[in-house]
This record gives C-alpha cells, structure tokens and sequence, in this order.
C-alpha cells in the first residue's frame, strides 16, 4: 500500500511539473505481431512462414473517447523479394481489430472482420490492475514516460505511459493509467509510438458491423472454427 502511495504521489509531482499537457490529439504505431507455429505443421512449410507481421495502427483521442485503427496515411513499399506466403500477406494486409473506447462510460466496441464480415462487438473496458515502477522511466519521442507491468495466468504485460498526455487510453485494448501508453510489450505483440500530433481532433465510434455480445460472438468464431478444422480434415 506504502509503495502504491509513494508511486502516485511521483506521478502527480511530475504532472504538476508538466507545462501545456496534452488532452487530444493522434499517435502513430507501429505494431509487431508475432505468430505462433503450431507443432503439428511440416518443416517445409514452417520455414516458410514468418515469425511476425508488422502492422502500422494510429490511436485518435480527445479526453472522453479514443479510437485505434489502421493508418491509412501509411504506404508501404513493396519488396519484390518478399517471399511470403499469400495466407500471412493477406493477414498483414487486411483490416486488423478497430478499438473504439468511451472511457466515461466504461465501454469498448470492437469492431472485428470475420471471415469476411464486419461484427461490432460490445463490452466493458478491460481494467488490469497495473503495478506502477515509479523509479523506472524512458523517453520515449521526447515524453517522459514511467513503466508500469501487470501479469495474471494469460497475460504478462510491461508497457510505458506518458502523464505529459493525462487521458487513460492506450493502442489496442490497453489503457486505465494516468497517462497515454506509447508503447506495449509482450510476447504476443510489441507495440511502439512513432509519432504523436497533438491538436484537436473528432473521435468518431464505428458505424458499420453487425451487434454481438462478446459471448454471442465467441460462440460464432468457436463454431465457424470448427467447421474450418472439419473441412480441412476431409481434404487432408
């Protein structure tokens, strides 16, 4: 208890040292996702296969609100000796996950593409109980950023969060710390802030996809799943 007092009473002397904070605006990422082998694919194809796919994400805020998407600004340069396989180029090349956030209103909506079709997902804001390093800082773009970590059976997490950027709302479902996380590590993803523009900006909430629960939606991709895995075994 002592050592989450002392964490915070830092934070609020390092914002209160802060001049023209920053309530709103957009940050640039880039987004590393690494791929899982699984055991049972053949040593032909799983030399074939890339450890990880980068995609390059923007994160839209205004103090109430943040939206996560991909930055349609970004133009990658095509490398003709990029021997990807067709099924990991289109993964890297599709729509990935948007995270709409009302940080108010304790509320997410995900908007998901699924086998081809758009599924609005509504939820709670996932609240990990983040553990504050107050001693550990970096810079990160020119923002003083402290770490904070938070680890349970399914998840290890270490991310940086700015108070210079005083709104709780990070890249893809992270957020709930005092201050805009610019960057995420794992080992499922690394997540790094490229850039960050501030001014005033309209944060809009998706507007396309079909309403689902989360269990709704869990039920469906566990359905569709299996009939992935049937047909493939009748092809095999």
């Amino acid at each position: 208890m002592r050592n989450l007092f002392v964490s915070t009473m830092l934070i609020f002397l390092l914002i209160d040292c802060v001049q023209g904070q920053i309530m709103s605006g957009s940050i640039k990422y880039k987004q590393t996702n690494y791929i899982e082998i699984p055991e049972n694919v053949p040593p032909q194809y799983a030399k074939e296969m890339p450890k990880s796919i980068d995609l390059y994400m923007k994160l839209t805020f205004d103090g109430t609100h943040s939206l996560y998407e991909k930055d349609d600004e970004y133009r990658e340069e095509i490398n003709p000796n990029d021997h990807m396989p067709r099924m990991f180029r289109r993964m890297r090349e599709s729509a990935p996950t948007v995270f709409y956030k009302d940080i108010k209103g304790q509320k997410v909506q995900e908007l998901i593409n699924f086998f081809g079709k758009d599924f609005l997902i509504e939820d709670a804001l996932t609240n990990y109980k983040w553990k504050i390093s107050a001693g550990e800082q970096k810079d990160i773009l020119g923002y003083t950023c402290m770490k904070a970590y938070y680890k349970d059976s399914t998840e290890n997490l270490v991310v940086f969060f700015t108070p210079q950027m005083l709104v709780p709302v990070g890249p893809d479902k992270f957020g709930g710390l005092p201050g805009v996380i610019l960057e995420v590590q794992s080992a499922q993803t690394h997540i790094m802030a490229t850039e960050v523009i501030p001014g005033s900006v309209q944060v809009k909430a998706p507007s396309k996809g079909q309403k689902k629960t989360r269990a709704e939606f869990d039920k469906l991709k566990q359905e569709k799943m299996q009939e992935r895995s049937e047909m493939w075994g009748r092809r095999m």
